[in-house]
């Protein structure tokens, strides 16, 4: 057993762990630096710098997504060749056209390489939301066997790509001489090695209006015409349907459960990244303490599972005169479960 007090530095060894896909996405894929410098140690400058975002290889900025990139195989369910062949082409083709970019100024997925991260939350949980839905439910059994893998595809892309119009829409990027990124061209990471730029910066635009459609116009940049063509064999309905959620369209008098999966994923990934940012405990800073996050955690457990309740017979918590104790290792597995690498179920 041991006690809360106890517990602050093996809380900070498996805070990762335990909010994997709560947390908020690295601030700069592939690095360890922390996105506030310390007052203390860092000299004020005025006018304040803009530091930019440094240039990463591409290999490197997906190295720092290999956790969710491995759970996406394992959702998809297919060989690591068809897997690699199908939709990590996909990924690497969106991390090449969105690089660090973050998804938003100063909202949800605000920091570098928050584009990305939303871009493959999303596309995990509409595919992972295809278990539970049947496409083509009016064909036979053997047209939906036939069919299903491709919605499963489509849906994954139609994720994936679902914010892709802010690149166009929401933010300009130039380099340190001032050159300007033309994302109808090609994608960011191709431009700054054209430039030969080690940082980028960005310049939001003011009251950018959401504009879906957009994203159309470079979707040719990810998804390559082999996919599509493999996408509408023998059938007229996937490619339209993944389309029309990408875009923002309606199809009449069709209902789009592709797009119903999509919506409901983007929803459930910025409501989670939203009650785990850590600016609802205030800026996090170097050397600060991590308790405010074990007893979150612990409370919602306490408050949503019986084996947490206090007191209780084989419960995970014990309440006297003398402190709060908590049974090992099996909290520990509960936490990680609860909040780890598989979080909650769909």
């Amino acid at each position: 057993m041991l006690t809360i007090q106890s517990t602050t530095l093996w809380f900070s060894n498996i805070l990762n762990g335990i909010f994997g896909k709560r947390a908020p996405p690295p601030y700069i894929a592939g690095t360890t630096q922390p996105p506030h410098s310390d007052s203390a140690t860092t000299p004020l400058a005025y006018p304040p710098v803009d530091p930019g975002i440094p240039v990463r290889p591409i290999e490197e900025v997906l190295a720092s997504q290999k956790d969710l990139i491995e759970r996406i195989k394992v959702c998809y369910g297919v060989d690591r060749s068809t897997f690699e062949q199908d939709l990590l082409s996909l990924i690497h083709h969106y991390a090449e056209f969105v690089h660090l970019l973050p998804a938003t100024p100063n909202n949800y997925f605000n920091v570098p390489g928050g584009l990305l991260r939303m871009g493959l939350e999303v596309a995990f949980f509409s595919l992972q939301g295809t278990d539970g839905h049947i496409f083509s439910g009016r064909s036979t059994i053997s047209v939906r066997r036939h069919l299903e893998p491709r919605w499963r595809h489509a849906t994954f892309a139609a994720g994936l790509c679902c914010e892709l119009h802010r690149t166009l829409s929401h933010v300009i990027v130039t380099d340190e001489k001032g050159n300007e990124w033309q994302p109808y061209l090609q994608p960011l990471s191709h431009w700054l090695a054209q430039q030969k730029a080690d940082h980028y910066f960005l310049k939001w635009r003011p009251n950018a209006r959401e504009s879906r459609s957009l994203g159309v116009f470079v979707l040719p940049r990810i998804i390559p015409e082999t996919i599509l063509q493999h996408l509408a064999a023998e059938n007229d309905v996937i490619v339209p349907h993944m389309m029309a959620s990408i875009s923002g369209m309606a199809l009449y008098p069709e209902h789009n459960i592709l797009d119903d999966l999509v919506r409901r994923s983007v929803a459930l990934v910025i409501d989670r990244y939203l009650q785990a940012s850590a600016d609802r405990y205030g800026t996090p800073q170097l050397g600060s303490h991590l308790e405010r996050y074990l007893v979150d955690a612990i409370r919602r457990l306490v408050s949503s599972s019986s084996a947490w309740i206090p007191n209780a017979e084989k419960s995970r918590v014990w309440f006297g005169s003398d402190g709060l104790f908590i049974v090992w290792p099996n909290a520990d597995q509960n936490l990680q479960y609860r909040f780890g690498r598989f979080g909650d179920s769909w």
